[in-house]
């Protein structure tokens, strides 16, 4: 025999009329949502068949198991072979609808096992209507049913209309604003105070089929027109922006093109020898250079997939790279900053002036001529002839520089510059 809860289950002393003993069953409540699919338990070893009929009326049988096998009378239900042979003798429904609303028994032989009363949860439903347009009632199950009016500022329903046997009977108010087209009620005309909520109840089960939740507005969709101004003033504003976008877009690339060229010949000049005011001489650093160096790879990787600008970039980047390759062959620096070898040299050259110009007073007092005077004489040579040397030196490497150069930017770099610069 099947338990139920206290909540949902009824506990009734049944004695069948055609049965020779009888049978203490339980009369269980089973809720389900509309076309759903539910299980009416029945739990029970039989070893015999096994029916489910009306609890009311024995001779409608929806299905049944023996020992063989189960079968279905009835379409929607269902029983399993294999859960009959473990004890389990539950009924399925594949879709509950109102009409299979009733109260269903489970039979093993001739003893009742359990009895099911199955009932449909109400349906909720939300429906906006126009100021003078019609509300229309779908009475969904079989008469007799109510209409039961709950107004929005009240906790009390009333009864409005009552159908039975395809005639509809309302209140004095109603009448003449209320028409039935069996299944559909409909109440016409309908004002901001028929605003609230409708309930269909089944009279005779005393269930609440359906809610309908109805507000009365100024417009069939229930968006208020101040609505439709807002949206429609939000989407010109996105329109408006997006054209504004798109034609300016162009434009700001250019300009953040011009910047960056601009940042980079910058940097580039910034890498020019500079005098050092304490000596006079000019100096250079390493970094700068570096650093420049840097922001033309940069520069020219960033538009290399570039079709508007990528060859611009590359020429621009090709004509500032000449100018750093100058500075290499012009200047060497080391870890710090360093005198040029131009100036170098050019002290060299006048050390061997000032130590010819002492020679030649020398020679001028050949008859005051000492030994010690011999010495340092021929140390003074030894000094310019060293100096020269270095002076040949580095005029020869810087002859071979030049010509290296000359080779490397002959036939076309000079034209190159100067498109870039038109460009730019």
């Amino acid at each position: 025999m099947q338990s139920c809860s206290v909540h949902h289950c009824v506990l009734l002393l049944l004695t069948l009329t055609f049965t020779t003993a009888p049978v203490l069953s339980a009369v269980c409540s089973k809720t389900v949502k509309l076309h759903q699919p539910v299980t009416l338990s029945c739990e029970y070893k039989c070893s015999g068949s096994v029916k489910w009929s009306l609890f009311n009326n024995r001779d409608v049988v929806f299905a049944r198991c023996d020992e063989t096998s189960c079968s279905s009378l009835v379409k929607g239900y269902n029983m399993s072979y294999d859960q009959y042979q473990d004890g389990d003798l539950s009924l399925t429904i594949t879709a509950a609808d109102y009409r299979m609303r009733n109260t269903y028994s489970c039979e093993c032989g001739v003893s009742e096992i359990s009895t099911v009363r199955l009932s449909i949860e109400t349906v909720f439903s939300a429906v906006q209507v126009k100021h003078d347009g019609d509300l229309i009632l779908d009475l969904t199950v079989p008469e007799p049913v109510e209409v039961i009016y709950t107004s929005s500022d009240s906790a009390d329903g009333e009864r409005i209309c009552n159908v039975t046997q395809h005639s509809l009977q309302c209140k004095a108010e109603y009448t003449h604003r209320t028409s039935l087209r069996y299944p559909e009620l409909t109440l016409r005309d309908v004002t901001y105070s028929d605003s609230g909520r409708y309930t269909i109840r089944d009279t005779e089960n005393k269930e609440d089929i359906r809610v309908y939740s109805v507000s009365v507005t100024d417009d069939q969709s229930g968006f208020p027109v101040w609505g439709i101004i807002v949206m429609v003033l939000i989407l010109l504003a996105v329109f408006t922006g997006v054209f504004i976008y798109l034609k300016m877009a162009p434009h700001q690339e250019f300009l953040k093109l011009g910047r960056q060229l601009q940042c980079v010949d910058k940097l580039v000049k910034q890498s020019l020898p500079r005098q050092d005011q304490s000596n006079k001489q000019f100096i250079m650093t390493g970094a700068a250079l570096k650093k420049a160096e840097k922001e033309i790879d940069k520069l020219q990787q960033q538009y290399t997939h570039s079709s508007k600008y990528s060859e611009q970039v590359s020429l621009f980047c090709q004509a500032k790279r000449s100018e750093l390759n100058k500075y290499r062959v012009q200047y060497r620096s080391d870890e710090g900053p360093l005198l040029t070898e131009r100036d170098g040299i050019i002290g060299k050259m006048e050390e061997v002036m000032n130590s010819l110009q002492q020679l030649r007073g020398g020679a001028r007092r050949e008859q005051q001529v000492t030994s010690s005077s011999s010495t340092a004489m021929d140390e003074m040579e030894i000094r310019v002839e060293k100096h020269l040397e270095e002076v040949e030196k580095w005029c020869g490497e810087r002859r071979v520089e030049l010509n290296d150069l000359i080779q490397q930017h002959r036939g076309g770099a000079a034209r190159d510059l100067r498109l870039v610069e038109i460009k730019s």
